[in-house]
């Protein structure tokens, strides 16, 4: 941590003894009866402690330190520290757990988090720290993805995975008394491996892999470095890494103002993929080999690209080409899918999206299958609800090639929100997005609210309606509005949410307007929380009638709203748009 000092004037001295401090560097302590032990070296004893005090000198370092815990047995004081944090610690208490006698949590302005509990009596440790790592960030909920690794380092460890087997040695991994032993066992490079025994539980034995090449960077933890913050203007200009610089949320922060990062060579390749992940606009030309095979051609061609960072939509498009690069790659999940893809096990698979498309206009059919069939990135069906017309399957078939569809016909007599409702009962999806049938759509706007959905934690997410198209005097705008951020509106064309969660809050409403709103409402109303991503791929379009929200043609003409204005059919190059689709 940034002061070691700190712990013994303002923590150590209200704590009981005998008190472990567990931190991620090596601490020197004067506080009697204080024992420090860097993670991943065993303490003197594995309980017996009255207070416990994990250190971390950032967020991402606390959330992959909760990971490697070692045995710390019971204990009623319980702290955890973290320099460079943005707001205090916090926490669910667990409804195991005995009953919470006291609670301090603060943060200093300097970043100091500090959060001290206090138990009716003792309870493990592992299990309080591992809670407080969950909450260090958004998402609070952080799955394995199907894949129970063992691993001898804390470097490689992926953030808050208690399932995590640390091992000094291959054998452990196999253990016969383990009930649920890895699937996986992580080796640096040049590791000697043996034949290892097959476990009683798996029937095999653990694929042991080797951590080089593509998995030596990662995993990065995405609810920590990803792009919320995003500024789209700049204090200052294009900037120099310092080489030796590592990538934290602190260091995140410090270059939202600036106009791109210059990235000379030789530099950390963590730091670049972290950078990436956040969207800061990188300028790396000359990736050199090696470094190339550890960040991924995708991620290297992203950041080699020459960009326009002096104008503000080719920054922030180039910001999102190499976020989407570094997500896809070096995220927790990424790195996961990777590593179960080289032991040849299986892992999570990717989310199922359910496309809802509702339309009452047959000449509009044509253009919105358009929107549907060029999706990349992602598994998805059609669910096309026609509102008073019987849609022709053949059309629909030839439209989308090889991809599921689902036609359902409403009388026109079904007002709008039962519509809505009949598409997404007949979904097969794991998550729903809805699409309007005038509206452009971009080829990754499924795959960009996915990753949205990932790294922000938000029950519902969507796109702005930030570029917007006026038919009637064929005119381009961009509205002013913040994305990347989580907020109470989204562009209701563009709403994703998980099936399941859906029907727990009562599915569409009933309602002949607004069924947007109402399901914005109902997921607040329930506790969930919206997150608005980048809306470059995605295009509204305003004619002059025929909209269930119709504001008139001035409401985004409004001088307060309006950030730009073009003559003409002006998107986002991320719209990649068919020249069929144009106005």
């Amino acid at each position: 941590m940034a002061d070691p000092s700190r712990l013994d004037r303002e923590v150590l001295p209200d704590l009981k003894p005998p008190i472990l401090v567990l931190a991620d560097v090596d601490l020197t302590l004067t506080t009697a009866g204080a024992t420090s032990v860097r993670i991943g070296t065993p303490p003197p004893r594995d309980g017996g402690w009255a207070s416990v005090v994990l250190v971390a000198s950032d967020p991402t370092s606390l959330r992959r330190m909760v990971s490697v815990l070692p045995a710390l047995g019971r204990a009623r004081t319980i702290v955890c520290a973290c320099d460079g944090a943005t707001a205090p610690l916090s926490f669910v208490v667990r409804p195991e757990w005995p009953a919470l006698l006291g609670l301090d949590a603060s943060v200093s302005p300097d970043g100091f988090a500090r959060t001290s509990l206090r138990f009716a009596k003792g309870l493990p440790v592992a299990d309080v720290l591992v809670e407080i790592g969950r909450y260090a960030a958004l998402p609070v909920g952080r799955r394995n993805a199907g894949v129970f690794l063992a691993a001898g380092s804390e470097t490689t460890a992926p953030p808050v995975d208690p399932a995590l087997l640390v091992i000094s040695s291959l054998v452990e991994a196999a253990d016969p008394e383990l009930k649920v032993p890895p699937g996986v066992v992580l080796v640096p490079a040049g590791t000697e491996v043996g034949d290892l025994p097959p476990h009683p539980v798996l029937g095999r034995a653990p694929v042991v892999v080797t951590t080089d090449d593509d998995l030596t960077i990662g995993p990065l933890d995405e609810a920590v470095l990803n792009p919320g913050g995003f500024a789209r203007a700049w204090q200052r200009g294009i900037v120099d890494l310092d080489p030796s610089t590592r990538v934290t949320p602190r260091l995140v922060a410090a270059l939202r103002d600036a106009q791109g990062v210059r990235v000379s060579w030789p530099a950390d390749e963590r730091t670049v993929a972290g950078l990436a992940m956040a969207g800061v606009p990188l300028l790396a030309p000359g990736v050199p080999d090696g470094s190339r095979v550890l960040l991924g051609d995708a991620l290297a061609d992203a950041v080699e690209a020459v960009a326009d960072l002096d104008e503000p939509l080719r920054r922030e498009e180039h910001s999102v080409r190499i976020r989407r690069a570094a997500l896809a790659r070096h995220s927790a999940r990424g790195w996961r899918a990777r590593v179960a893809a080289r032991a040849g096990v299986r892992g999570a698979s990717e989310l199922s999206v359910s496309v809802l498309l509702a339309t009452r206009r047959p000449d509009n059919l044509d253009f919105a299958l358009r929107q549907v069939a060029r999706q990349r990135g992602a598994e998805v069906e059609l669910v096309l609800a026609a509102h008073g017309f019987q849609p022709d399957a053949a059309q629909v078939r030839d439209a989308l090639g090889d991809r599921p569809y689902t036609l359902l016909s409403l009388s026109e007599t079904t007002v709008f929100g039962n519509v809505l409702r009949a598409a997404s009962d007949a979904a097969s999806g794991d998550v729903v997005v809805k699409m309007d049938d005038d509206d452009w759509y971009g080829p990754d706007v499924v795959a960009d609210l996915l990753l949205a959905r990932g790294y922000s934690g938000a029950e519902l997410v969507g796109m702005p309606a930030e570029f917007v198209y006026l038919e009637p005097i064929r005119t381009t705008v961009r509205r002013r509005g913040a994305s990347e951020t989580h907020a109470s509106v989204v562009a209701g064309g563009t709403m994703m949410i998980d099936r399941s969660l859906l029907r727990s809050v009562g599915g569409f409403r009933g309602v002949r307007r607004f069924a947007d709103a109402q399901l914005l409402a109902s997921v607040r109303a329930a506790g969930g929380s919206v997150y608005r991503t980048q809306g470059l791929g995605y295009l509204l379009r305003r004619t002059s009638a025929g909209h269930t929200w119709d504001a008139g043609l001035g409401y985004f003409l409004a001088r307060k709203s309006l950030a730009y204005q073009w003559r003409g059919f002006r998107p986002s190059l991320l719209l990649e748009h068919d020249p069929a689709d144009l106005p």
